[in-house]
């Protein structure tokens, strides 16, 4: 089924998994935080250095995580055959070869790290150490349970991290907290939604799903779930990068919406898609990101 065909355009874009790009956005948090102390809406020239900085960084993660999907889209190929869904991505499928492939992969991570760390020195280490963790992770790590959700959450903290160091702002503590309960939500939903989508097969695609149980998974769903709107309530109040009237806790319903409307899909009528897709396409849990950016900078700004 596989072999080299060369690098067709559109199935290369397609094995890069665009649709999993906004995950990235995350790199833009300390810019949207810092609003008010590091940048002033009316001042364009204390926004747009910053601005741009972040922009170019969510750019080079883009790449980043593309990288890292067509090694571990090769690696699995085999696997992913077994796979209702996976087994149309043109790697599995042989519409792209894996030597093609890993060859693209190379040249994304020739772009993507040298060009972190020109952008700045800490961003590009981090950056660097996602590319090499998640080959690591494609290479063996992906087989062992519960690690496997650790570092795929790893890689939301990393995009925080790097977006406050490419600006040169500090991230509040809770914030990263937060992200890291978020992350472990998110990675946790995507082994629940594989072992309840190909049941008794499910170890055959993924080993490390021949320890789960559907009522663990549930449970860490649940805790990662509560961690998470927990953690960010408690930011918003007790931060001191927040105003201390805690007025950020208007932002609060924006996060609990998002976080159950994602459960209630990922339960139900779209149970059977990649949580990715249901996550960056619902227009509700998309308006409610809006709403809760818009928000979060009209408090900021007017409280300093």
């Amino acid at each position: 089924m596989s072999g080299e065909r060369g690098i067709p355009g559109g199935a290369l874009l397609r094995a890069m998994r665009p649709y999993q790009w906004p995950k990235n956005v995350v790199v833009f948090a300390a810019f949207v935080f810092s609003a008010g102390e590091a940048w002033e809406p009316g001042d364009a020239g204390s926004w747009w250095p910053l601005l741009w900085r972040s922009i170019a960084l969510f750019g080079l993660w883009c790449l980043a995580a593309s990288a890292t999907y067509l090694v571990n889209d090769i690696r699995d190929r085999e696997a992913d055959r077994l796979h209702p869904r996976k087994r149309l991505r043109p790697i599995a499928s042989g519409v792209l070869g894996p030597g093609a492939a890993g060859a693209a992969a190379g040249v994304l991570a020739a772009v993507c790290i040298p060009g972190a760390l020109l952008l700045d020195p800490v961003a590009g280490m981090v950056l660097g150490g996602y590319v090499g963790l998640m080959t690591l992770y494609s290479f063996g790590l992906k087989r062992v349970a519960v690690l496997d959700i650790f570092l795929l959450g790893a890689g939301v903290v990393g995009r925080a991290v790097s977006g406050g160091a490419a600006i040169e702002v500090d991230i509040s503590p809770w914030l990263y907290v937060c992200s890291s309960f978020g992350a472990l939500f998110f990675a946790t939903t995507k082994r629940w939604a594989e072992f309840r989508q190909l049941g008794a097969e499910a170890a055959k695609h993924r080993p490390s799903l021949a320890a789960y149980n559907g009522e663990v998974l549930e449970l860490m769903l649940g805790v990662s779930a509560a961690g998470a709107l927990l953690s960010y309530s408690l930011y918003t109040i007790e931060s001191a990068r927040v105003p201390g009237d805690g007025s950020m806790a208007l932002t609060i319903p924006f996060a609990a919406f998002a976080l159950f409307r994602f459960l209630l899909l990922m339960s139900g009528p779209r149970q059977s898609e990649a949580p990715d897709r249901v996550l960056f396409t619902d227009p509700q849990i998309v308006a409610s990101v809006a709403g809760f950016t818009v928000t979060a900078l009209a408090v900021l700004v007017a409280h300093r």
